[in-house]
């Protein structure tokens, strides 16, 4: 029996899963879509935002990292400014330290000033001459007058006229009057007259002018120092001296020892080695030649022999008034000083 085709109809099970499948196809679609709609790209006004978002976070850092950096320059001069105090304060305990230091030695000096014009207000009670000044003879010198028998020996020589030879050659062909005047000469004087005035008032005192010759000054070859009328004599007899001839001290130290065999102490005034003198070698001395001078050497083997004939057991002290182109002169009169307990004294033009 022949079958009998069934009529299709369009709207079958399979047609059905076709038209499924495009709906689950359209459906997917359209949620891939809406996906993408929300993962596009941002709009402008917020990507506008972010932008200004990290400028101001960029900003803000580097705002910090001002605000670090000034906080650090901060903190450097906050340091600076307590080490500088630190030093400032230390800088002034220093000043205030050496102020106070300074101040206690102005407070030493003018009590000294004060101790100075108390002693120079007081008469000295050896002042047996007065002396004319303004108290200078009153400053220490190093140099005491003192002794039980006392002798002065004083240089009358022609050098004591000036300080270098052209000078005392210059004052040679001056009368009296005017050889007296001169400076050093003076000055000659009012040494001696220092050493009056300082004497002891129980010691007994005998002086001596010399050159080439010696003599006796004063009333008597030894007087007493407390007798001032004895004293004042010395200095009128040593006023009238004229400088003149050459320096012999074994002429000088012979009369001061004859005028007082007990002398003590002696007290010298001069301006060099001696020129003239016995014990000379005999290349020192002048048998053919008429020459008069003496070279350093000579003065000084003169000056050991004189020495070696002067006196013993005497304290010997030297006031050197010196002479130019006699270097030896002051080491010679310390080394006699120095051996028997006296004193060398090179004084300062302006004193006494």
């Amino acid at each position: 029996m022949k079958l009998k085709r069934r009529t299709e109809d369009g709207f079958n099970m399979s047609f059905l899963d076709v038209m499924a499948c495009g709906l689950g196809a359209v459906i997917l679609i359209f949620i891939l879509v809406d996906f993408q709609a929300f993962t596009q790209t941002p709009a402008p006004e917020q990507q506008k935002l972010e932008q200004e978002l990290a400028a101001a976070e960029n900003a803000a850092q580097q705002l910090q990292q001002s605000i670090d950096e000034i906080n650090q320059k901060i903190a450097m001069e906050a340091g600076k400014q307590q080490e500088s105090e630190e030093n400032q304060d230390e800088t002034t305990q220093q000043q205030e330290q050496l102020l106070q230091a300074i101040s206690d030695q102005l407070a030493v000096v003018a009590d000294l000033e004060n101790q100075l014009a108390a002693v120079a207000s007081v008469p000295t009670p050896d002042a047996n001459i007065a002396l004319s000044g303004t108290g200078e003879q009153n400053y220490i010198t190093g140099m005491r007058v003192e002794g039980k028998h006392i002798g002065i020996l004083i240089d009358k020589s022609a050098s004591m006229m000036g300080d270098n030879l052209v000078d005392v050659l210059g004052k040679l062909a001056l009368p009296d009057n005017q050889k007296i005047a001169a400076a050093k000469w003076r000055r000659t004087r009012r040494v001696a007259n220092w050493l009056l005035a300082r004497l002891p008032q129980t010691s007994k005192v005998s002086v001596v002018a010399f050159s080439e010759q010696a003599r006796v000054l004063g009333m008597r070859p030894v007087n007493s120092a407390g007798a001032s009328g004895s004293l004042k004599a010395i200095a009128k007899d040593l006023g009238g001296i004229v400088p003149e001839g050459g320096t012999n001290l074994q002429e000088g130290l012979s009369a001061i020892m004859t005028a007082n065999p007990d002398l003590t102490d002696l007290y010298l005034i001069t301006d060099g080695l001696p020129t003239l003198g016995k014990g000379l070698p005999l290349k020192c001395r002048n048998f053919i030649s008429s020459k008069k001078s003496i070279s350093s050497e000579c003065r000084q083997l003169l000056f050991l022999e004189t020495v070696k004939r002067g006196p013993r057991g005497v304290s010997v002290n030297v006031i050197l008034l010196p002479i130019e182109g006699d270097p030896f002169a002051p080491a010679l009169y310390w080394s006699w000083t120095n051996s028997n307990g006296g004193t060398f004294l090179s004084p300062a033009p302006e004193w006494p």
